[in-house]
């Protein structure tokens, strides 16, 4: 079974599993709109259209059955203000096992916004540094049945830390999200 990345996430969540993925999603197809605030902190962003509606989308990240094929089979959501998202990157590993990732869901609007903090990751370059960004994913309705999804890690400060979890985030997140348009096209899943 394949692993996305952090979600980190769900964001970032999954992330952490993008380095040991072997996804063959389409990479091409994301792209980064990061931002850089007049205070100096930083937003890592990056954005894909998917060619699903927004209720496919929501499902993909919030329904643990969807979330358990396309992430980590060992994967558990409970979806409430200050619910989780608990992740478990072992392939090996069985729902209710210690988790790698875990993540506190701090906001969300069903099928438009999803808002994270972590918890707990596996070992990442800058992970004390972590805890202190907001995970956004938003769900934007395009037309045509598709949704553009964005995931935006907001809060990036100055320092070796930030610099280097920036870093690692910038390249596993759009495979995060290549996993995700790839599971939310499949047909009747």
């Amino acid at each position: 079974m394949r692993r996305a990345a952090v979600f980190g996430v769900l964001l970032a969540l999954a992330a952490a599993g993008a380095a040991q993925a072997t996804s063959k999603a389409d990479l091409a197809a994301v792209r980064e709109t990061s931002s850089l605030e007049t205070s100096g902190a930083r937003t890592l962003q990056h954005t894909v259209r998917v060619r699903s509606t927004p209720a496919v989308v929501w499902q993909a990240l919030t329904y643990p059955p969807s979330y358990r094929v396309w992430v980590a089979s060992a994967s558990a959501i409970d979806l409430k203000v200050g619910g989780r998202v608990d992740v478990a990157f072992d392939p090996k590993a069985a729902p209710g096992d210690p988790p790698d990732l875990s993540q506190e869901i701090t906001a969300y609007v069903p099928e438009r916004m999803i808002a994270f903090r972590n918890l707990k990751s596996p070992p990442l370059p800058g992970v004390g540094v972590y805890g202190r960004l907001a995970i956004v994913m938003l769900l934007t309705p395009v037309g045509d049945g598709e949704t553009e999804v964005s995931l935006s890690q907001v809060g990036y400060g100055a320092g070796a830390d930030f610099d280097a979890l920036y870093g690692f985030f910038r390249s596993h997140n759009p495979e995060y999200l290549a996993d995700l348009k790839a599971y939310a096209e499949k047909p009747a899943r």
